[in-house]
Order: C-alpha cells, then structure tokens, then sequence
C-alpha cells in the first residue's frame, strides 16, 4: 500500500497563495506522498552572522524566494568544536528574540507562550548525548554547523579495525562526533569536505569509514547516520530543507554562539529520509524508517536511549502495515510524536494519519503523540488542525526559526515545526528521567500543558507545551492501557458462575480472560485478592479490538468490581492485573442478569419488549404492544390503540390517547392515566385485565383535574357503585366500569373497563 501525504510546514511562494493542502502525482505509477506548499508570508532572511573577527560576511541562497545568508568563516575549528554549555543560550538567533518559541516567562527574552525551554536550560537541563531521536522526513544536512555534532553515529557500524581504537572523551559510554571532533580521535578522521570540522559527511568520503561492509549485520551497509529510503542508500542529506528545519528545533546545538539553539543542545538525531527534494515517498518509506528506529534501538549499546520519532508530515488514509509499525515501536517503549496537520480540520470529524493512529491495541498504552500549532501570541494558528480527543498538545508552530541546508536559517510555520518543539521536549525529559518509560514520559507532557484559552475544545489537554513544568513532573504510571495479549487462542474462556483463580506473578504481569456477552444483559466481574495477598486487584473489559470499555481499581476495598452491559453480541476481553507492581493470588467472577432497557417506539405499530430488569418502553404513536416482562418495567402507551403488559413485579401502566389494553401481572402495579381522553366513553373505552386489589394495585388519577369548574387541579371523590349526585369530581364503579364525572351533570366524562374485579374501595385509587 502507498498513501499520499502533505508535509506539514508553510513555505512562501506568490504562487501558492491561499492553496492550502492539495494533492499532486509524483510521476510514477504508484500513489505517493509528498509535500504540499501553501503559502506563509512569514519567511524571514536572517541576517549575516558576525564572524570571530566581528565583520560580517553574507552569501546569498535562494530557497522558496527567500534569501538567507551564512558566514563560513564562522565556523569552529575542529579543535575547538567541544561545546561548553551556558545557563543561557548566546546564540543570535535566541539573544535577538527570533527563537520565540524558546522562550518562556523568565530571563531578559520573554514569550510566555513559547515552549518554556530557556527554563530548562536556568536549570542545567540541556540534553544528553545518550538521548537518540529518529527524524523521519527530508533528511538532514548533517554538515551544518549547528546540527553537526548532533547527528546520530551508529555504533554498530563504527569499524572494526579501530572501533576500540576510538577515545571517548567525554566518558559517556559513546562515540559521538564531539568525540570525533577532539585531537586525540585526529588520526582516525580527516576533514574531507574542508568546513573545518568532522561531521557525518566526511566519513561517507572516508572509505576507512565507508568500507562497503554492513558492520551491524541489519542490512544496511554503511549506515553511519541513519538511511536514505529514497534512494536506498546511505547518505539521508536534505535536498528539501524540511527535515533540516525540523532537527534545528529538535537539537541545534546551543550555546556555541552560532545560528539558533534547539531544545536539546545535546542529543543524537538519526537523519531518516522517506521524503525526496519534491516532498513525495510512499507509504512504504515510512513504514520502513519506523522499523529501522525500532531495530536499532533493540540492536543498541545498554547506553543510548532511543525515546522518540519526530513526524512532521502527513497525509493520505489509514495504513495498517504503518500503523502495525508504529505500534511495533512503542511496544520497545518509543513515542511516535506527528503534526496535527495543516488543513484547519477537526481530526475527532475527519482522520489526519499518522496524528490519528493509535497504538492503545498493539502496545496496551497511546505512544501518539498529535500537536498542533500554536502563535506567538497565544492562539491556534489558523491553518492548524485540532481535535478535542485526537488531538493533545499544542507548541509553538507559526514563525519558527530554524536550520537550513547549506549552513543557513529561515523561518517556516506548520504543525510540522510545532511537533518537534515537543520531540525536543520528551528527549529533554527522558535525559533527566532515564528510567522513565514511554508511557510516563507522555503522561508527564500532557499533564504538564499549561492551560490555554484558546486551545479549549480544541485540543485534549486544552493546553500548551510547558517545558518548565513538565521538567518538574515527576514519572507516574498512567492507567494501563494494555490489549490483549496474543490472539484468542491464548486467553482463558471465563463463564458466568465459574470462578478462576490465578496470580500476578510479576509487576505488569496481565492474565487474559475470554468471555462471551449477550446484548441486553448486564455483567458483572468481581477480582479478589487471596487471603495475605499484597495484590492490588485492577480489572480492564475491552472489545475484540482492543477498545478499553470500562476499568475499575478499587471497588470493594482494594478489590475490584467492574459491571457492564452490552450492547451487541460477541467476545470480548478481561484483564486481571495488579496496579502498578502489585502482585499476588486472586480469584475472578462473573455474573450476569438481563439489563434495564429503555425502548421507544415510532410512529408505526411497534412492538417494544423489555428483560427482566426494571425496563422503561414507550409507545409513542402507533398501534403499540409493550411487554415488561419481569422486573419494575415504566410502559407509556401515549397515542394509539395500545397494548400494555407489565408481566411480574411491580409496574407502572400509563395510558395515552387511544383505546388501551392494560395488564398488570403480578406485583403491585399502578394503572395511570393523566387526561380525560386517556379512555373514552363508550366502546373504545381502555381496558384493565387482571387488576388485583390483593396484590396492591392502585389506579392512579392524580393528574386529572376532577373537577373542571373550579380552579387548579382538583381530586376526585370515590363513591363506590351509588349512582352521580350532580357533584363535580364523583367517581364510582358498577358492573366493570369505572366512571368519572368532573363537571357535575350526572354523565360519565371518562369510562375505564376493569375486567376480573366487582368491587373497588377507595383504597385501590390514588386521587
């Protein structure tokens, strides 16, 4: 399968004015994905950069009809490439104001809705190198002096004739460019491309380096920095600018003086290319940079922490093999962070994938990540999608200044420069919190977002990206969320009032049991800890799918009790686990009894039946049959000729226009009617079968005004069998009949048939 997709970031160009997503053939005979251009008038050149000499020097280039300009001579020498880290970033572009979106409400720069990275950096918190982010999109210029030392090295694919050879020497565990960059690394690299340092590009010209031979045996010979899934080949550099721009955000290199600061200054970015210089790939592309992520993150030393993957592009419909992928990756505990999209639509209304794929079902917690865009000012950019439920976050995403291939700088705007300001963050967080899972991480994020006026009903957290807090959010374990485990075939069949006993035998240890469920009934699961067990007892009921239905931790005591009803026939799933790392013996039961129903006819002639639960039907108009069965069942028969039976138990008949047939069953019932024109004089009066004084049935006529002369509602006056006095609101019964009278001419106003009875007292009505 290949789907088509539209890069999520703005570039300007006259042309593309007001377009906004559209979508474009790539020239071959698959579908393809690609990036779409829509028009942001707010593409910035930058400025020369001063070089050490304090002169500036400026070379043009041209990208979307915009100038920038970069100063080569600017550039660190390679023995003066290691980075000594501020508590504030010297570099141009935040010390002149134009890195809005990291900054926060502290320091002599503000935006209070910026990311809140500069908070972390006051801290001391600015990454570490054992921190890995996989940047799916254009690739990534991986010479740029604000990116080189940031770039991925594979360890596995350093070569083995010096790979121990190799000195690290800032004693991290790694070999990184920053130690490539050192003097004692100086005779095992050589500055092929003549910019003054050791970057990615010179090992691909090194054939020491590039020796042909795929050192790490995952089928990719040569992959030093990540892979080119365009052409197939080792060298992922960015003809585009997109996947550039979006690395600056992530990890441009802070505090050196140059150019802008990422949210990490210290990171490791692996450049994965599925996107070509027109913006187009397929499906296949993506699938495969995801895989390759996740294999290497299992294929890793035990020092590097591969946490996350920045996914700034979108478009097309729903892939399984792509959403298998992502779920495959945050089961090795990797977030899946993508841009909302674009196209100013509801993602809750109309799916926008990747932002909308789930991983609830494959992984058992949402390693998506959706952001949308937020301005400078504190609004939803206008063309960001949002969603009350599909979409979480929001981060700085109009205006952002970033990289650009060839050493220079511009600004772009999109979900796509929103999403990775919280790649950055969530790496941030992992470097602080080592230990803390995926799962814990997003948990941190989303509770962390400040809350914003106007991302209420827009986005899930109804917030925005707080670095600062979330860096103060400790890890908690959010509310499992695991699936099934295996298929079918290996979870236990539990049957109602047959108990099972098992155990957690370790924290996270899940037992699955398969049940079988009926429409109309409702079930209910009772887990018991044994006796001296330390288990927390947490019950989970999830649809075939995977679909969380209802949860409980702490029903009875520390026990739990989970009641459920179903609305469709079929299998579903139960999770006996323990919260958190609890574990121990327990028991599990099922029970089960028809469910309350609520049934309302139509227009037509319907026929309504209820359970044995306390159900309530309702005619409406039409010649209706309402059947309650058992329980204390509410059946309305409203217009139409309608037939009323409560079956056992106590009900309530209520009559309606229309001759009625009104059977009670055992129990004590009550029989009412609210107007006169409920039961007519004559032939087509309503009709009571087996009304039973014994058993405590009433007739009720509270709601009738028996007396139509004088004022408000007045109650009727039961005068057993005696015939009408000329008294306003007599009621009597003879022969079967009830009759009323509420105006005082001695005529029935309202007659009922009351069938299997020859005497009422006025303890049978309520008046």
């Amino acid at each position: 399968m290949s789907f088509s997709a539209a890069m999520m970031h703005r570039r300007f160009s006259a042309s593309w004015q007001d377009q906004g997503l559209t979508q474009t053939d790539d020239g071959d005979a698959r579908e393809g994905m690609w990036l779409a251009p829509i028009a942001i008038a707010d593409i910035t050149a930058q400025a020369p950069i001063a070089t050490a000499s304090g002169n500036a020097v400026g070379v043009g280039a041209v990208i979307a009809e915009v100038t920038f300009a970069v100063a080569p001579d600017a550039m660190p020498a390679m023995e003066d490439a290691e980075i000594h880290i501020a508590v504030a970033s010297n570099d141009p572009g935040y010390t002149g104001g134009t890195l809005w979106g990291m900054l926060g409400d502290t320091g002599p720069m503000k935006n209070a809705y910026g990311s809140q990275a500069n908070e972390a950096w006051a801290d001391g918190d600015t990454g570490a190198m054992t921190s890995v982010i996989g940047v799916i999109d254009t690739g990534m210029d991986y010479t740029h002096p604000d990116l080189y030392l940031n770039i991925w090295l594979n360890q596995r694919e350093i070569p083995t004739t010096f790979r121990a050879r190799l000195n690290d020497i800032d004693t991290d565990g790694l070999i990184t460019f920053r130690d490539l960059n050192g003097a004692a690394n100086a005779s095992y690299v050589l500055d092929y491309n003549r910019n003054g340092r050791i970057d990615a590009g010179d090992l691909l010209s090194d054939r020491r380096w590039e020796n042909g031979t795929d050192e790490d045996g995952n089928g990719y010979t040569d992959d030093l920095m990540g892979w080119d899934f365009v052409n197939n080949d080792n060298d992922p550099y960015d003809d585009n600018g997109h996947g550039t721009h979006v690395g600056g955000t992530i990890g441009g290199i802070g505090g050196n003086g140059v150019g802008v600061a990422g949210v990490n200054w210290n990171i490791q970015m692996v450049a994965l290319k599925f996107l070509s210089a027109s913006g187009s790939g397929a499906s296949s592309g993506a699938i495969n940079a995801v895989n390759y992520f996740t294999d290497a993150a299992m294929r890793a030393t035990g020092v590097e922490d591969f946490i996350a993957t920045n996914n700034s592009w979108g478009g097309g419909g729903y892939s399984a093999q792509l959403n298998e992928a992502i779920g495959r990756a945050a089961q090795k505990d990797i977030l899946f962070i993508a841009a909302a999209g674009n196209s100013t639509i509801n993602n809750d209304v109309q799916s926008t994938y990747p932002a909308n794929y789930t991983t609830t079902a494959i992984a058992g917690y949402e390693a998506v990540v959706s952001v949308a865009s937020l301005t400078n000012t504190g609004g939803l950019s206008s063309f960001s999608n949002y969603g009350a439920t599909t979409v979480d976050i929001a981060a700085p995403g109009s205006s952002i200044y970033s990289t650009l291939p060839g050493g220079r700088y511009g600004t772009y705007s999109g979900t796509s420069m929103a999403a990775p300001h919280v790649t950055g963050a969530v790496a941030l967080y992992a470097a602080e919190h080592p230990n803390a899972s995926a799962a814990e991480i997003r948990a941190a994020l989303l509770s962390s977002a400040a809350a914003t006026p106007s991302l209420g009903g827009f986005v899930a957290t109804g917030g925005r990206l707080d670095i600062g807090a979330l860096m103060d959010t400790s890890p908690t374990l959010p509310t499992p969320m695991d699936v099934i485990a295996g298929n079918a075939a290996t979870a236990t069949s539990l049957s109602v009032s047959a108990s099972q006993a098992s155990s957690i035998d370790f924290g996270g240890d899940q037992d699955w049991f398969r049940v079988t469920l009926s429409a109309g009934w409702r079930y209910s699961f009772a887990m018991d800890a044994a006796a001296g067990s330390s288990l927390d007892p947490y019950l989970r009921l999830l649809s075939a799918t995977g679909q969380q239905l209802a949860f409980n931790d702490d029903g009875a005591g520390m026990n739990s009790r989970l009641s459920f009803t179903a609305t469709t026939n079929g299998t579903y799933y139960l999770s006996a686990q323990g919260f958190e790392a609890s574990r121990g013996s327990y028991s599990l039961t099922m029970t089960a009894v028809e469910a309350d129903r609520v049934l309302n006819g139509t227009s037509r002639n319907d026929t309504l039946n209820g359970a044995g639960g306390n159900d309530s039907l309702n005619g409406l108009a039409g010649n209706d049959l309402l059947l309650g069965f058992g329980g204390n069942d509410t059946l309305s028969g409203l217009t139409g000729n309608d037939t009323l039976d409560g079956g056992a138990d106590n009900d309530l008949l209520i009559s309606g226009a229309g001759r009625d047939v009104m059977t009670g069953g055992t129990g004590a019932d009550v029989f009412r009617f609210t107007a006169l024109a409920d039961s007519v004089v004559g032939t087509n009066r309503d009709l009571i079968t087996a009304f039973s004084p014994a058993e405590g049935d009433q007739i009720d006529l509270t709601t009738i005004d028996a007396n139509t002369r004088l004022s408000g509602n007045q109650a009727f006056a039961f005068i057993g069998d005696a015939s009408f006095g000329r008294i306003a609101g007599q009621l009597r019964f003879a022969a079967g009949v009830l009759q009323a009278d509420v105006n005082g001419d001695a005529r029935a106003d309202m007659e009922i048939a009351i069938q299997g009875v020859s005497t009422l007292l006025a303890v049978d009505f309520v008046l």
